[in-house]
């Protein structure tokens, strides 16, 4: 019996798409786990091309020195919209023992611009484009079925409202094609960053893995920061970042949350909640930008947010049996914080 003396007891945080390793910690895979164990993280998933990177990551666990479990996602189509093919099956195949510090479970697809090209959209960019859709519904349809009858998961990226309704179609065909209880088409949408009133209803219908950010941007989304390249036209923004009519929209729908570090920020955990529960974003000088008016009621509970980061974190990297909850018979990846999150401000 341990006295936390008044310390709060949670399961390790779970994030379910970053590129960690690949940037921030490139030359110093052990310093980069201690700073995700720092922050609470004891699970991450890790998405790239860079086998060399995965070699690395392959090696550390060999050696019994890797203490964070990390999922490696490889790339079957690189930011660009490039196919990479399935470069990865011989040195990587489908991997889920459990209790493994390091997993493959999956490979990721891109299927609209941000940091390459631009977010496949309905209404008009300043450009007078609709941004870039890598794939039509069918055509991805075809390549998820193909890695999904290797046993890989899909992680589709989908920034605008476009994008994620081709990703959604897609991951309807194929799942009509496998067997529900095979892990392997357990796919899943990442961003999800702009859907459409006619679209929210989807997710229940297709049951994809929705993957969703918590720090919110509110010094970019209220025009006090150019951090991102593309801005949407006033009438559009409520498409953004909806994570409350999404959720409420489909309560049998699994929505797990992700940093996708360093593009969208740091990991920071505290961060994130803080994001979904108010919408605020500190700056590095400590003041605050508040939520535009469109997204000011766009809540989510801290018992939302603390579960999003946990429980369905796991159950987005297939691995919600063995974390992801303090139950009997899951691994011990515990976390103690200074308070709780329900009485900090």
């Amino acid at each position: 019996m341990i006295d936390l003396g008044g310390r709060t007891l949670l399961p390790g945080f779970v994030d379910g798409h970053s590129h960690f390793f690949s940037s921030d910690w490139r030359g110093d895979l052990e310093g980069g786990q201690s700073h995700l164990l720092s922050i609470g993280i004891t699970t991450t998933a890790e998405l790239t091309e860079d086998a060399g990177l995965m070699h690395e990551l392959r090696a550390l666990d060999e050696s019994g020195r890797l203490r964070t479990r990390i999922s490696l996602y490889p790339a079957h189509v690189n930011v660009c919209g490039d196919v990479l093919g399935d470069w990865y099956r011989h040195d990587f195949p489908v991997s889920r023992e459990p209790g493994a510090m390091l997993q493959v479970p999956g490979v990721k697809m891109f299927n609209d611009g941000g940091a390459c090209n631009r977010p496949a959209v309905s209404f008009e960019h300043a450009d007078g484009s609709r941004g870039d859709l890598y794939f039509r519904a069918d055509d991805l349809a075809q390549m998820v079925i193909e890695v999904q009858e290797h046993g890989y998961q899909a992680i589709i990226h989908g920034l605008g409202d476009r994008a994620v309704e081709a990703n959604l179609d897609a991951i309807e065909k194929a799942k009509a094609v496998c067997p529900d209880d095979d892990h392997g088409c357990r796919h899943r949408i990442e961003h999800n960053g702009m859907v459409r009133e006619d679209m929210l209803h989807r997710y229940s219908e297709v049951h994809p893995v929705a993957m969703i950010f918590g720090g919110f941007p509110a010094c970019f989304f209220g025009g006090t920061s150019d951090e991102y390249r593309f801005v949407t036209p006033d009438e559009f923004r409520p498409w953004e970042w909806r994570w409350r009519s999404l959720i409420d929209a489909d309560p049998g729908v699994h929505f797990a949350w992700h940093s996708d570090t360093p593009p969208m920020g740091d990991p920071n955990t505290m961060r994130h909640i803080h994001g979904f529960v108010t919408r605020r974003e500190i700056r590095p000088d400590g003041t605050v930008c508040e939520p535009p008016d469109w997204a000011v009621d766009d809540l989510l509970t801290v018992e939302e947010a603390l579960r999003l980061m946990t429980i369905d974190g796991a159950y987005a990297i297939l691995r919600e049996d063995e974390l992801g909850s303090l139950e009997p018979g899951k691994l011990a990846d515990l976390i103690i914080l200074s308070d709780s999150p329900n009485d900090v401000a």
